[in-house]
């Protein structure tokens, strides 16, 4: 009998190429598949709820695969944090439905983004250094005005998602904590460094290269030349994936 396996994943992506397999390259996609595949006696597919860059964490990626090895759940989830990289931990397993998919059935992606005023050594892989203060408040003033349902083809990578550029962002979250600034973007799906691409921006707009209103504008020229740079990929967390349509 065919059984579809959920697990909830948590990665440290310095070292890694992204999630998805690509030739010749360390990949998260391609290490959980080699290690399932060894497990479970016969070639595994692992689909991922988030097609994460090079560089970039995850703290609640969620990936399923279809097994016809009877392996109980506590036994995959044991063996395989006994057998993969130091990089790479499970955080659950369950059996769901056999029409889950990890990524078509995701309702709201949540990443969040690290910035750091002070210059560390430990951590210095998981934020992004900034040498001067934010305008917080001005910052917030453009990331309402991404809110919604937009094409967002200025921030995302301009040879990638050619059909369908349109997202709903639900929330965009500034928070200053001591001597550092975390942004939470929640949507009901993300085009390919799109949330990059949106910090970068906000961090102009923070110091003061851009108005706050000039996000408008830049939503309106879906063109990637419009937006600010990508910010650095180390300060990025996939935070949470969520199946069941949140209470507003």
């Amino acid at each position: 009998m065919r059984r579809n396996i959920r697990l909830q994943l948590e990665y440290d992506g310095t070292d890694f190429k992204g999630w998805q397999v690509q030739p010749d390259q360390r990949t998260v996609q391609g290490t959980l598949e080699s290690c399932l595949t060894s497990l479970l006696g016969h070639p595994i597919r692992a689909i991922g709820a988030g097609r994460t860059d090079a560089g970039v964490h995850a703290l609640g990626q969620v990936a399923n695969f279809y097994t016809i090895n009877p392996l109980p759940l506590k036994r995959i989830g044991a063996a395989l944090n006994g057998t993969l990289p130091p990089d790479v931990a499970v955080l659950d397993v369950d059996e769901v439905a056999p029409a889950f998919h990890a990524r078509r059935s995701a309702r709201r992606r949540t990443y969040l983004y690290r910035m750091a005023y002070r210059r560390r050594a430990i951590g210095r892989k998981e934020a992004w250094h900034l040498r001067s203060r934010l305008n917080i408040h001005a910052m917030r003033s453009a990331a309402n005005r991404i809110l919604g349902y937009h094409d967002f083809t200025s921030f995302c990578v301009a040879s990638s998602e050619k059909e369908n550029r349109n997202c709903r962002v639900f929330a965009c979250i500034l928070d200053p904590i001591e001597d550092a600034v975390h942004v939470e973007i929640s949507a009901d799906r993300f085009l390919r460094s799109m949330v990059r691409g949106i910090v970068g921006t906000l961090v102009q707009v923070g110091r003061g290269k851009r108005t706050p209103d000039a996000m408008d504008a830049i939503l309106q020229a879906r063109n990637r030349q419009c937006a600010g740079p990508n910010a650095p990929p180390q300060g990025l967390f996939l935070k949470e994936v969520t199946y069941e349509v949140p209470e507003e």
